[in-house]
């Protein structure tokens, strides 16, 4: 089970790429532990004061496109698809979330229903020019895992 602590996290900017920031966590049993936040970072950490050590998580979000859908009861509402998070659960008991990783949501359990042909093509379109910033985060997870890897060793 993990340990309760207590966080002073210093601040950050909330922009990837920004310096790297620590700050110490005072374990709730005694004793205390530096913690590093990696520069992909926007998390502000100002939750974390009093969290388990397994419910620390480093990460980003990266935008996502919004389409119509259709809601016989609501109208129709603008729905994210194609969202994520790029991010790393150093202290979780799952160790396969120690390394930086990715959450997906293809799309948030909603039903498209009547989309006509211009309307197609628009999802379309808009899913074919998100394409092109998966790759560059593909990259991103890459260039990350491959440094976050060097740092371990």
């Amino acid at each position: 089970m993990a340990t309760k602590a207590q966080a002073e996290p210093s601040v950050g900017t909330e922009k990837h790429g920004h310096s790297p920031r620590t700050w110490v966590r005072r374990v709730e049993n005694g004793g205390q532990i530096t913690e590093y936040c990696p520069t992909y970072c926007t998390d502000h950490h100002t939750n974390d004061q009093d969290e388990c050590l397994s419910h620390l998580f480093h990460g980003f979000h990266f935008e996502r496109p919004e389409v119509a859908v259709f809601d016989a009861k609501d109208g129709t509402a603008l729905a994210p698809i194609l969202q994520g998070r790029i991010q790393i659960a150093p202290y979780d008991q799952n160790p396969r979330l120690h390394m930086p990783h990715l959450v997906f949501e293809p799309f948030q359990d909603e039903v498209m229903e009547c989309v006509d042909p211009d309307d197609f093509a628009d999802i379309i379109s808009k899913i074919r020019t998100h394409c092109d910033r998966l790759d560059e985060i593909h990259s991103q997870l890459v260039q990350i895992r491959t440094e976050w890897l060097e740092a371990q060793a």
